[in-house]
């Protein structure tokens, strides 16, 4: 298997493993928080959009610049 092959398959197990995430938490009484409440609690306040925002130009300047 070529390092190209492998690194779609991490993507692919990583993709998985958030729709599964995501469909357990649609589950009434679930304890597990859907996608819509992580967001809410992620954008809640302002400085959590502060953070949120710089968190994501750290990650486009250090993993996606070229």
């Amino acid at each position: 298997m070529s390092s190209h092959g492998f690194t779609i398959g991490v993507y692919l197990m990583f993709l998985a493993a958030l729709l599964a995430l995501a469909l357990l938490g649609r589950r009434p009484r679930s304890r597990i928080p859907s996608f819509d409440d992580l967001v809410r609690r992620a954008v809640g306040t302002r400085p959590r959009r502060i953070g949120v925002v710089v968190t994501w130009v750290w990650l486009g300047l250090h993993f996606f610049a070229r």
